[in-house]
């Protein structure tokens, strides 16, 4: 599950722009007095970003859950003969 969710915040940062090609652009043109509590709010921005994902994931399990259950009545009603 760990790595689904790395992907998918790859893929969304990628999505925003905040990581591919233009990295090493952005690392460069990024000033070195990056303090200790810019990077504390760097990590928890991304903490909050993981979380957020996490949630996502959980809600998209539960619908495919539940619509497979759903699908499931749905043909064991058929095989009974009901509409």
């Amino acid at each position: 599950m760990r790595s689904v969710l790395v992907a998918a915040l790859v893929a969304r940062m990628a999505a925003s722009g905040g990581a591919g090609a233009g990295v090493e652009e952005a690392a460069q043109r990024q000033q070195p007095s990056d303090t200790w509590e810019d990077v504390r709010k760097q990590f928890a921005a991304l903490r909050n970003e993981i979380s957020t994902l996490e949630s996502e994931f959980r809600d998209a399990q539960e619908r495919h859950r539940l619509d497979a259950e759903r699908k499931q009545r749905q043909l064991e009603l058929e095989r009974r003969g009901q509409p």
